[in-house]
């Protein structure tokens, strides 16, 4: 009786074993497989869709075409060992590694491409640059982008937002770039022993934000319900694209009265009048754009867009060329902002209007080629330690006084302490007009230029490089991150949600709710 009872017992304890076991091999199955569907859900996210692939299986057959055809126009130029081949391949290789950096990071592509420029530039083959052909194709190049960038941002402007507040739009727009332009004239006479001129010339380049690097991920910030009391990215993209009209017309307006070769008199007030001028010639192209042709016409988006780029064309080369620098950035700022002003009060919406989709597809095929060729002026051999460490103190000196500016001025707006931490966060990233401009002190240079001055013209592109990796990286990363700490009190959603729509590698904290999110988004997908 007693060895029955026992083996009762035993066999029960066996079976409870058992079942334990079996409980526990099962929940550690389960969790491998919980872990295989996260790790196949991050793969698919960084891999490109079948779409994608067949995007770029489409864009890689034009540019084979593209290259065939120019082999019987410029011959072994564009050869493997050609300077052009070079010059092709730098751009899509930049192209590639700038986007897969983006899906990888919160980083902009920009970042990546210059990087890849300023890669090549040092460790790769000889500079390319040095060939004629290659040469005048970039330089003509500067000349192309600034018409498609002075277009595309005006014409996505919200002027309605801009009139309702436009003393903090304006105030954000001029005053962070005034203090930076001046500081940085200030420490590079200090620190770099430049004169004053050259100071103000690399101050003026150096003060432009880039909205264009933070405004994606504000508009996102924006969606979850971040930052929409005061409406932050409505105030960064208009405030960031006045800021860059500000520069594009002091910055002419200053290359020019130091280097176009004339009286001073006539160099002082032809500085005066550029601003206005352009702003004349702008009016009236921009009324002409949209009187012709007709509003009804078929044809009236392509006729529109070739009009204001042709326009454009002719001012940016008739500018340089007359030594009225400033005057064409100016005049083709106003000629989008009136065209699409006019276009908004019949049926082409300000933010959607098809001249603005030409547009951004021509940003889409030159964004590439801008950065990764402004990278490729980076030429680290003629940097010292000693120089590298000035420069990066006069960049880092002169932005703390401009971001400390720009939060001054966003407080005194009636913004809040920690929307003004993230307006001046904002304010870091500086990319596209230095990216334009990177060899404008070379190219502007007088004939009989001292050593002296050409050293520091070499200098100057080496600078903007170095400010452009910098501060792109920096201002992309802490927008990013600080996005959802500093403006989370309008929010009804969680910081770590957001970061789980932006990143691949969310924070650590919240860690069931994003597996099985995660888990959800990939059973979605297969």
């Amino acid at each position: 009786m007693t060895t029955t009872s026992y083996e009762v017992d035993k066999n029960e304890n066996i079976r409870a074993t058992n079942i334990t076991t079996f409980e526990l091999g099962s929940s550690k199955t389960h969790h491998v497989k919980v872990e295989k569907k996260i790790f196949l859900g991050k793969l698919l996210q960084v891999l490109p869709s079948v779409s994608e692939l067949r995007q770029y299986v489409g864009v890689f057959l034009c540019g084979v075409t593209i290259w065939g055809t120019s082999w019987f126009l410029l011959k072994d130029a564009v050869l493997p060992d050609g300077a052009l081949f070079h010059m092709v391949v730098v751009v899509i290789v930049g192209y590639i590694f700038g986007h897969t950096l983006e899906r990888l990071t919160t980083i902009n592509p920009v970042v990546g491409m210059t990087l890849t420029g300023a890669l090549y530039r040092n460790f790769g083959p000889p500079n390319f640059l040095q060939n004629p052909a290659a040469n005048l194709i970039d330089f003509h190049l500067r000349r192309i982008y600034p018409v498609i960038i002075l277009t595309k941002g005006p014409l996505s402007w919200n002027w309605e937002h801009i009139k309702n507040n436009s003393v903090k739009v304006f105030s954000l727009a001029t005053l962070p770039w005034i203090v930076e332009c001046l500081s940085t004239a200030f420490f590079a006479h200090t620190l770099l022993e430049y004169p004053w001129y050259w100071g103000l010339h690399l101050g003026s380049i150096l003060a432009s934000v880039s909205p264009a690097i933070v405004v994606p991920t504000t508009l996102s910030l924006h969606a979850k319900g971040l930052g929409t009391k005061n409406q932050i990215a409505l105030l960064v993209g208009n405030a960031g694209g006045l800021d860059t009209a500000f520069t594009e017309g002091l910055c002419g307006v200053i290359n020019s009265a130091i280097f176009y070769p004339a009286p001073l008199v006539y160099r002082v007030v032809k500085a005066f009048l550029a601003i206005f001028v352009g702003i004349a010639l702008g009016i009236f192209w921009g009324v002409l754009s949209d009187e012709v042709p007709d509003h009804s016409d078929i044809y009236a988006p392509t006729i529109r867009s070739l009009l204001i780029f042709a326009g454009g064309v002719l001012l940016t080369y008739a500018g340089g060329y007359l030594g009225w620098g400033g005057t064409s950035g100016v005049a083709i700022m106003v000629c989008a902002t009136t065209a699409a002003t006019r276009w908004a009060r019949r049926d082409w919406p300000i933010t959607a209007n098809p001249v603005w989709e030409v547009y951004k597809l021509l940003w889409r095929i030159f964004e590439p080629m801008l950065f990764t060729l402004s990278g490729y002026f980076l030429d680290i051999s003629q940097i010292s330690v000693k120089e590298l460490c000035l420069i990066l103190g006069c960049i880092c000196a002169a932005l703390v006084l401009r971001l400390l500016t720009a939060f001054l001025v966003a407080l005194a707006n009636k913004l809040s302490v920690k929307e003004s931490i993230f307006i001046a966060v904002t304010w870091i990233p500086k990319a596209i007009v230095e990216a334009v401009l990177v060899r404008v002190a070379m190219d502007s240079l007088w004939d009989d230029a001292s050593s002296k001055d050409r050293r520091i013209a070499a200098q100057h592109s080496n600078i903007i490089v170095i400010a452009i990796l910098i501060t792109s990286s920096l201002g992309s990363v802490l927008t990013t991150v600080l996005g959802p700490i500093l403006l989370s009190q309008e929010s009804r959603v969680a910081p770590e949600d957001f970061y789980r729509t932006q990143t691949l590698s969310p924070p650590q904290s919240s860690n069931l709710v994003r597996r099985n999110d995660t888990t959800s988004s990939l059973q979605y997908s297969i």
